[in-house]
């Protein structure tokens, strides 16, 4: 077993009784619900919208071109990915995404780092990137999620010191995965980007993401955010992704894709 397969598992077994003590109830605010498959249908994310404006969830994050299926009379805040999922596109490319993002109802965007390109040690090229991104969200009043893809690290002060230089940069939240890599969310990498946002002192948020889909999981999660940063939940600085999670939180059935018929 790896160290950090073994210090997630400490830290579950440390937040188990505690945090499962959390209501349900709460976590349903600080839901992004996701729909991040490359054919979903207009009826797939038009049911989502339904299920998103129903339950009151804090963002609906699909792709740009997808974004174009939400009605219009949605009140949830609209979110779409950009660099994703792999985080290799240009400025120059993340820009025009960003502009039809916005186009089509974008309030949110949730970026992927070019963390390939930072592990590879190219450390400046990819802050650049990152600024460059982050300015222009701004410039264009769009709310601005960094997605790490931290499964990627396993040298965690790496990380630590890559979150600090981030918030730096003034982003609204750090996000741990885009869910399509092996290694989503884990505790102790939420656990690293939670410590660099207490040691930054500046309001940015969490948001979780990757493989979260059971009740427990979030539990741990919202949990270990309380406790590290001592604030009520909220989505204003808390977040989850997930697509399956609303359900499990309901106890419903998952949403399915509709059967075409030919």
């Amino acid at each position: 077993m790896t160290f950090l397969k073994q210090l997630n598992r400490i830290l579950e077994e440390l937040l188990d009784s505690t945090a499962l003590q959390i209501d349900k109830e709460l976590l349903i605010p600080c839901l992004d619900l996701t729909l991040l498959k490359e054919n979903s249908s207009k009826e797939s994310i038009s049911r989502m919208a339904q299920l998103a404006q129903k339950h009151q969830v804090a963002a609906l994050c699909v792709y740009p071109h997808d974004l174009l299926y939400i009605p219009p009379s949605f009140s949830v805040r609209r979110a779409s990915v950009i660099n994703f999922p792999k985080g290799l596109d240009s400025v120059i490319s993340c820009k025009q995404q960003i502009t039809i993002a916005k186009k089509n109802g974008a309030q949110e965007i949730d970026y992927v780092f070019p963390y390939v390109m930072y592990l590879e040690g190219n450390h400046s090229s990819a802050l650049t990137h990152a600024c460059d991104v982050i300015a222009f969200c701004k410039a264009n009043q769009l709310g601005i999620k960094v997605i790490l893809e931290t499964g990627a690290f396993s040298d965690l002060e790496l990380l630590y010191q890559l979150a600090l230089e981030l918030i730096a940069m003034k982003i609204n939240f750090l996000k741990t995965s885009t869910g399509k890599t092996e290694t989503g969310a884990t505790l102790s990498h939420a656990l690293t980007l939670l410590c660099a946002i207490k040691e930054s002192g500046a309001p940015c948020g969490l948001k979780v993401s990757g493989g979260i889909k059971t009740c427990s999981q979030a539990q741990y999660y919202a949990f270990l955010a309380q406790l590290v940063l001592q604030k009520e939940l909220n989505y204003s600085w808390f977040r989850i992704g997930a697509s399956s999670l609303l359900q499990e939180l309901l106890n419903e059935p998952a949403l399915t894709e509709p059967k075409q018929s030919y």
